[in-house]
């Protein structure tokens, strides 16, 4: 079948839409004051991530917290003790192709998290009272609103009711699995 320009025009639909994304990877040492003077690190983990996210702008800000947990010996490597806190964080991720025509009111932030806050070296100062922890991170956010899609329609000049397929004359097959 050949269209010929006049059989295309268009129509212009609302939807929502992903408007813009970006990502963000990051590495951020933190203090950990333990009870006891620590002699020597056994393990590091980080859990109970949390977060929320709002635009600001051009970018996304994305606020969370997370728990430190820092095995650690004291007292001559002859006792062990678990120090654990509570951090918080605030990153800025900028937006790629900010959809400028996406209806602000509409906007929601969805953040992906692509990698856990995970530790990746826990030391002990060189006065021996705090613990240096480095974690990494990396998150993803995406802006979906509303915006319009301009889409192109055609009426096919030869269209017969009869190219059309009635419900009963779709055949049902069953797939043996």
């Amino acid at each position: 079948m050949v269209l010929s320009q006049k059989d295309l025009s268009y129509r212009e639909i609302m939807a929502n839409a992903v408007c813009g994304r970006g990502s963000k990877y990051s590495q951020t040492t933190y203090t950990i004051r333990p009870t006891n003077r620590p002699s020597t690190i056994g393990g590091c983990w980080v859990m109970n991530h949390t977060y929320d996210a709002e635009l600001v702008g051009d970018y996304v800000e994305v606020r969370g917290r997370f728990d430190i947990n820092v095995w650690y010996s004291y007292n001559g490597n002859s006792e062990t003790a678990v120090a654990k806190d509570t951090v918080s964080y605030v990153e800025q991720i900028a937006l790629r192709d900010l959809d400028a025509s996406c209806v602000r009111d509409s906007r929601q932030v969805e953040v992906r998290v692509l990698q856990n806050p995970n530790c990746l070296d826990a030391t002990v100062t060189g006065n021996g009272s705090e613990i240096l922890v480095r974690v990494e991170k990396e998150l993803g956010v995406e802006v979906i609103g509303q915006t319009k899609l301009c889409v192109v329609t055609c009426e096919p000049s030869g269209k017969k009711d009869d190219d059309y397929l009635e419900e009963e004359d779709v055949e049902e097959v069953e797939i043996e699995s």
